[in-house]
C-alpha cells in the first residue's frame, strides 16, 4: 500500500485535505477508488458500504499520517500516464462534490467492478442512494461513464455510424427548411 501515491493523486486533483472533515474523507475515498479503476492503484482494497466503495485501510493510513496528508507531503511522483489520468479526473470532477463522487464511485463499483449492465447498476445506485436526487444520480453516473468508459473499436464505429445518420437527417431538415423559407420569399 502506498499512501505516497494517494497523496500525489490528491495533490494532482487539487484537493487540500482536512482529515477531520467527513466530506473531505469521503472525497479522498471516492477519488482514490475511481482513480484505482482508471489504473492508478496505490494498493488499497475496497468493499461496498453505505456511502459506496470504502477502504478501511486507507482511512487508517490517512488518520495515522494526518499531518503528512494535510500538508500533501510525498516523495512519490505520478508518471506521465498517471498524470494524464489525474488531469482527466480533475477535468471531469472539477468541483470535487462529495455527493457526485459518491454516486459516481458507487455506480462504478456496480458497473465496472461487478460487471453489471448499466440499467442494473443504475437501479442498484438508486436503491442504495435514496437520499440523493435524480439529478445528482444522473450527474454522478454520467461523470463515471465519461471517466471510465472505454469504447471498443466496434462501439466507436457504431457510434459514428449512428451519429452520421442523425447528422444526415439534421442536414436534410435544415435544407428543407431553408428551401421552404426561400420559396416563401419568392411569393
Amino acid at each position: 500500500m502506498s499512501l505516497d501515491k494517494v497523496i500525489a493523486c490528491l495533490k494532482g486533483i487539487g484537493l487540500k485535505p482536512n482529515v477531520d472533515d467527513f466530506q473531505n474523507r469521503l472525497v479522498i475515498q471516492k477519488a482514490i477508488y475511481l482513480l484505482k479503476l482508471k489504473g492508478i492503484d496505490p494498493g488499497f482494497a475496497y468493499n461496498l458500504y453505505v456511502r459506496g466503495p470504502y477502504s478501511p485501510d486507507l482511512t487508517k493510513e490517512v488518520y495515522g499520517h494526518k499531518s503528512t496528508v494535510e500538508k500533501l507531503e510525498t516523495s512519490s511522483r505520478l508518471d506521465n500516464s498517471e498524470s494524464k489520468k489525474v488531469e482527466e479526473f480533475k477535468d471531469i470532477f472539477s468541483e470535487l462534490k462529495p455527493s457526485i463522487l459518491e454516486v459516481a464511485a458507487t455506480y462504478s463499483y456496480f458497473a465496472f467492478e461487478q460487471k453489471q449492465d448499466p440499467i442494473t447498476a443504475l437501479q442498484n445506485v438508486k436503491r442504495m442512494k435514496t437520499f440523493y436526487s435524480e439529478a445528482q444520480i444522473a450527474v454522478g453516473v454520467s461523470k463515471a461513464k465519461e471517466f471510465l468508459f472505454r469504447p471498443s473499436e466496434k462501439q466507436l464505429a457504431d457510434m459514428k455510424e449512428e451519429a452520421r445518420a442523425w447528422q444526415d437527417a439534421s442536414l436534410k431538415s435544415m435544407r428543407a427548411n431553408s428551401h421552404e423559407k426561400k420559396r416563401g420569399l419568392d411569393m
